[in-house]
């Protein structure tokens, strides 16, 4: 696998998400990707500030040194705090640290004062990316939504942006849609909310000078090639028109624009639920020479073997679960699907051995279930595919009845099938 390449691009990003992108997930990807960045999950600074030992701190903030490029996400809305814990993640050796202004969690919103609440504090945002950015010699980079409640018009986002950028914020990763503080959960306000990709665009023209990250609704590949106007070379049906098409860009209104400030794409719940998709994306999206087939055994033997190191026998079962959870996405709408989280499901409750151990069985149960599928190469990036027009629209779903209401986006809440959850306690 091609090596990191420093100060790179970011043109793909693997979101940020709660008891998803921990230590052994972002690993488990790095067994996939070189070059794409990582994130932490986030840490608030007070977590921080209160445990610096290194012992306690290394639970929040240690990474294995293959994970970079990497970036550390903060949530707290004290400049003080902020700056004291951005130091903090500089001396870990993080590449980048970003401040969350996008988590809509009521826990964190209201609770907290910190997260996607603070898109109506903009000067508190400001300061506080003033303090951090003097604090450190990293990045300090803001991920936000395109609003808050009703504060959603595409002029209170760019007075956001505008004000942000004056505490020295250069690059803005946002979620192309607003949230609600009340009334949705965080995984409706995932969904519920459409998506407003143009505006995206319109920020990218606004602010020449700034740079941009795209988020929300990309759950593939193909797609986040093309919102990036086709990296390096284009595939058989990558055109013009299908850029457009990835931007919902209407054509009435002329050439779908190409930013060059528009620094990559960001995508979350479509790594965690299907991450085989990222094997060769160091060459569809960054350009690299063409990897060597990949099989499914192959990977799940590496990611063995780092259990073996990382992980010691006689756990908790919630423990081994979520050392397991990275690879439940592995054969997603695949025969196996089944044998293999039954099996790891049963053998984690029988307490019998560590991670590894686990993992092992489930892949003898795969095997005996389904001879060959651990074998198969893995499939390659394929073009993007937009939805037609009578189809139900991004953001929405329809309902038996035939009418349409404003629900969810497909492409993020796709369920894998079998998909039954191991046990968590």
């Amino acid at each position: 696998m091609e090596g990191l390449r420093p100060h790179e691009r970011p043109l793909l990003q693997i979101a940020p998400m709660m008891e998803v992108t921990y230590r052994d997930f972002r690993y488990f990807i790095r067994l996939l990707t070189r070059r794409t960045q990582l994130w932490t999950e986030m840490v608030v600074d007070d977590t921080v500030l209160h445990n610096l030992e290194p012992a306690k701190c290394d639970r929040f903030l240690g990474f294995h040194e293959v994970e970079h490029p990497i970036v550390c996400q903060l949530g707290g809305s004290d400049p003080s705090k902020l700056a004291a814990a951005a130091e903090v993640a500089q001396r870990y050796g993080y590449d980048e640290v970003n401040l969350n202004v996008g988590c809509p969690s009521c826990r964190v919103a209201n609770k907290g004062e910190f997260g996607c609440s603070l898109m109506k504090r903009k000067e508190v945002v400001r300061d506080a990316i003033h303090a951090m950015s003097r604090s450190v010699q990293i990045p300090v980079t803001v991920k936000c939504r395109l609003g808050v409640d009703d504060f959603d018009s595409q002029e209170f986002t760019r007075d956001f942006v505008r004000t942000v950028a004056q505490g020295g914020c250069k690059h803005f990763i946002i979620h192309a849609r607003k949230a609600w503080l009340n009334g949705l959960s965080p995984a409706q306000n995932r969904t519920i909310p459409p998506l407003h990709y143009p505006r995206i665009l319109d920020l990218c023209k606004e602010f020449p000078d700034l740079n941009f990250s795209i988020n929300g609704g990309i759950a593939d590949v193909g797609h986040a090639r093309a919102l990036l106007g086709f990296p390096n070379q284009r595939m058989e049906g990558e055109t013009d028109d299908l850029y457009a098409a990835a931007w919902d860009w209407e054509t009435s209104q002329g050439s779908c624009p190409v930013p060059s400030n528009l620094l990559g794409v960001m995508i979350g719940r479509g790594a965690m639920n299907t991450p085989c998709m990222l094997w060769d994306v160091d060459r569809t999206i960054y350009g690299g020479e063409k990897p060597e087939p990949v099989t499914r055994r192959q990977l799940l033997e590496k990611y063995r073997l780092y259990l073996e190191e990382t992980h010691e026998d006689g756990g908790s079962v919630g423990s081994a679960h979520l050392a397991l959870k990275p690879t439940l996405g592995m054969f997603a709408g695949l025969r196996g699907n089944k044998a293999f989280r039954n099996t790891a499901d049963a053998v984690m409750r029988k307490k019998e051995g560590g991670p590894a151990h686990v993992l092992e069985q489930a892949m003898k149960a795969v095997d005996e279930a389904n001879p060959g599928i651990l074998d198969e190469p893995l499939q390659g990036t394929a073009p993007f595919k937009p939805q037609v027009k009578n189809e139900t629209p991004r953001g929405q779903k329809r309902k038996p009845g035939g009418n349409v209401t404003d629900v969810s986006c497909a492409s993020e809440t796709t369920q894998l099938p079998d998909a039954s959850p191991l046990v968590t306690a």
